[in-house]
């Protein structure tokens, strides 16, 4: 195998397993944690004093992703609103409804929850 194949392969498998590591599967509130079950991976996130409030109608429309994955409707990462300017942060597994909060200035977006 040459250099170049190698440097190539290790890529692939680099960004494949990125990809797979920010794609949510399952999230899960328990107590005061929000649990984002990612296909290869969870992330844990404390949400006392979190604030549940009815999703806005910008969370919709006019985003950009500014980092993080979008693969059909499953959406992971930190997105922002071009007109509003506001910023939020999706964890989507494209499953159930979806649920909004916000811990202190972080905008929290999530969806396909278990309890």
């Amino acid at each position: 195998m040459t250099t170049s194949a190698l440097a190539t392969a290790i890529i692939i498998i680099g960004v494949t397993l990125l990809v797979l590591g920010s794609i949510p599967v399952k999230n899960i509130i328990e107590d005061n944690t929000l649990t984002v079950h990612f296909v290869i991976g969870k992330k844990t996130i404390d949400i006392t004093g979190a604030k549940f409030l009815p999703v806005p109608d910008d969370v919709n429309r006019n985003l950009i992703r500014t980092n993080g994955t979008s693969i059909g409707k499953k959406h992971s990462g930190h997105f922002k609103n071009t007109k509003t300017k506001n910023k939020y942060i999706f964890y989507l597994t494209g499953n159930g409804e979806r649920v909004y909060f916000e811990i202190g200035d972080k905008k929290y977006l999530i969806d396909g929850i278990s309890k």
